[in-house]
């Protein structure tokens, strides 16, 4: 099943709030994953290493930025057969 992911921005405890409340049913059926950025800021010497991280994706750092969270889109995982 594909998933959205709201990150938000740490600094944004509020907006945290109200999309936990405002999504509650959809993160119970596991639909949506809300969640703060856990992510760490780098040293310049670990950037490089850092930008090849598929984790690490420039449009969410700027969401996170300007808009306070970023959604992420999360395919459904490719069945093994």
């Amino acid at each position: 099943m594909a998933r959205v992911l709201f990150i938000v921005a740490r600094d944004q405890p509020k907006l945290l709030a109200f999309l936990r409340q405002d999504f509650a049913a959809e993160e119970a059926q596991g639909v949506i994953e809300i969640f703060m950025d856990r992510r760490q800021g780098v040293q310049r010497r670990e950037a490089d290493r850092h930008r090849r991280d598929p984790r690490r994706n420039l449009g969410v750092s700027i969401d996170l930025r300007e808009l306070g969270c970023a959604v992420v889109h999360q395919p459904a995982p490719v069945p093994q057969g």
